[in-house]
């Protein structure tokens, strides 16, 4: 198929390396042109997202582009994403909320990445930290799930890519900080320790691809672009996501809730989805589970998410 695809993305190193990883799926026939967006929230970073408009802040500005025409597709870190989000636009999964523009779809999910967050400085754990130290994140979910289990931590805003926020490190800012494993395997930095997802459960869609796309233009090759994309979807990955998004939007929670969302398809086309939330400061915690099939994905985030509210006594904790 002979398609020319414009590409909108955020213009950080690691955005462009999740480009890189899409076009790596591409026929040698797709010529491709890349609009390098540098968005609100990568030049505001003196306040934390939540304050400045969530993580959906990235996705919105992305989206612009493809709503306009300036690009075909968006991609995004899928856990940027709100639960509702503007189709064909490509992102990492899991920084998408659940809520994305009208007239647009997620057209495609690449095969995730790790989904584990780790710990950088040299201490190899949380265990191993001294009491009261200075721990950096820009993640309310990774500070709250810190403090569950290291009550005495101090958690102060890191903000900035992932080169900075190393730097900022070895300048001796913070103690340890925590960052996502599948950025930086993408950046090929080779550091940090794993921290187990029973004391840091992952976000939702944590390692995760997302290409964003439009659906409103009638024409035959947004009708070509977005079955092309459809084909380069990973099967798993996306039922995996749908379930997390599902019970992300059942708890009605984004980038400034301290949820946590996981799924993984097990045997005989089955899923099995883990959830999480959490006050803001760490001092209480609901957990639970579900197994179901693989196709009731969406029915499983929310039967989960109801569980979960129903274990937390009509209390929505992590507000």
């Amino acid at each position: 198929m002979k398609l020319k695809i414009r590409i909108a993305s955020r213009k950080s190193k690691l955005a462009l390396c999740q480009v890189e990883i899409l076009k790596s799926y591409f026929d040698l026939g797709i010529e491709t042109e890349i609009l390098e967006v540098i968005t609100s929230g990568d030049q505001i970073l003196n306040k934390s997202l939540s304050e400045i408009g969530g993580k959906g802040l990235f996705i919105k500005e992305l989206e612009k582009f493809i709503l306009d025409g300036s690009a075909d597709i968006a991609v995004h870190s899928m856990k940027d994403m709100e639960t509702e989000i503007a189709q064909n636009t490509v992102h990492s999964m899991k920084d998408m909320e659940t809520e994305i523009a009208q007239n647009t779809t997620i057209s495609a999910v690449l095969p995730r990445g790790d989904r584990s967050d780790v710990l950088l400085g040299k201490y190899s754990t949380l265990d191993d930290l001294p009491y009261n130290a200075v721990i950096g994140t820009s993640s309310v979910r990774r500070a709250a799930f810190t403090k569950s289990y290291r009550p005495d931590l101090v958690i102060k805003l890191l903000r900035g890519n992932v080169e900075t926020r190393i730097q900022k490190l070895e300048d001796g800012l913070f103690d340890a900080i925590i960052l996502a494993k599948a950025g930086l395997d993408r950046l090929k930095i080779n550091v940090g320790k794993q921290i187990p997802s029973d004391i840091m459960p992952p976000a939702a869609t944590q390692g995760a691809i997302a290409i964003q796309s439009t659906t409103n233009r009638n024409n035959k090759y947004e009708k070509d672009l977005n079955n092309y994309l459809f084909n380069i979807n990973d099967n798993e990955t996306y039922f995996e996501t749908l379930a997390e998004r599902s019970l992300l939007k059942t708890l009605d929670g984004s980038c400034r809730s301290p949820i946590s969302a996981s799924a993984y398809i097990i045997e005989n086309d089955r899923l099995k989805l883990y959830g999480a939330i959490a006050r803001l400061d760490g001092t209480k915690v609901v957990k639970s589970e579900i197994v179901g099939l693989k196709k009731d994905a969406v029915l499983l985030g929310k039967n989960l998410g109801t569980e979960i509210l129903s274990k937390a006594n009509g209390e929505i904790i992590y507000k």
